[in-house]
């Protein structure tokens, strides 16, 4: 009897599955500049914090299956929270372009800001067709000048697809080719700020 037990002991402890193998991936990472003062010649534009569809408002990363059906990587994971991350990569991506200072709505710069961003992120993964897509929309509030300081917002709706084609299998190239869609994105919103009035 014992020689049974001790043999269904080793069996069970044989048949365990190795640990899971977690990797996790960051979206803003630092960048080799030296911060400097903000130049208050720039106008300022404040980017509002980020609403995220609530399937992504977890750490795994997620793969879109065929029309309807979602995928999330068990060990394929975000460092931080997609909602955050994603914020502070824009907010990167949007100050390199050096035309404007754009900062959080938290910030002593914030009250003098000419217009305001609110951003709603719908999709941000990858997909079985061998792309990642990034969707959403974001309006922006213009201070008009005419009418006075704080008085008189014009406020503009855009929507944005953005897809860029996977060269290699993997999370890790998914998550590379993610954060070119925020770059993209930041491209965008510069272009559509500098065709509004007054910027």
């Amino acid at each position: 009897m014992k020689l049974l037990t001790l043999c269904l002991c080793i069996l069970l402890v044989s048949c365990t599955s190795e640990p899971l193998n977690v990797r996790y991936y960051l979206l803003h990472t630092p960048q080799n500049t030296v911060d400097i003062k903000s130049d208050i010649a720039k106008p300022i534009v404040v980017v509002q914090s980020l609403k995220i569809a609530d399937y992504l408002r977890q750490s795994n990363l997620v793969m879109q299956l065929g029309e309807y059906e979602l995928h999330y990587s068990r060990q394929d994971v975000w460092a931080e929270e997609l909602e955050s991350s994603f914020y502070n990569a824009l907010l990167q991506d949007l100050n390199s372009y050096g035309k404007r200072n754009y900062v959080v709505s938290s910030s002593p710069d914030a009250t003098g800001a000419t217009t305001i961003i609110n951003i709603k992120l719908e999709h941000f993964h990858a997909t079985d067709a061998s792309t990642v897509v990034s969707s959403g929309h974001y309006w922006l509030s213009v201070d008009d000048i005419k009418v006075g300081k704080n008085k008189g917002l014009t406020t503009s709706s855009h929507s944005f697809y953005l897809e860029s084609e996977l060269k290699q299998d993997g999370y890790s190239h998914a998550v590379e080719k993610l954060r070119m869609l925020v770059e993209n994105l930041a491209n965008k919103i510069e272009k559509d700020i500098s065709a509004l009035p007054n910027n």
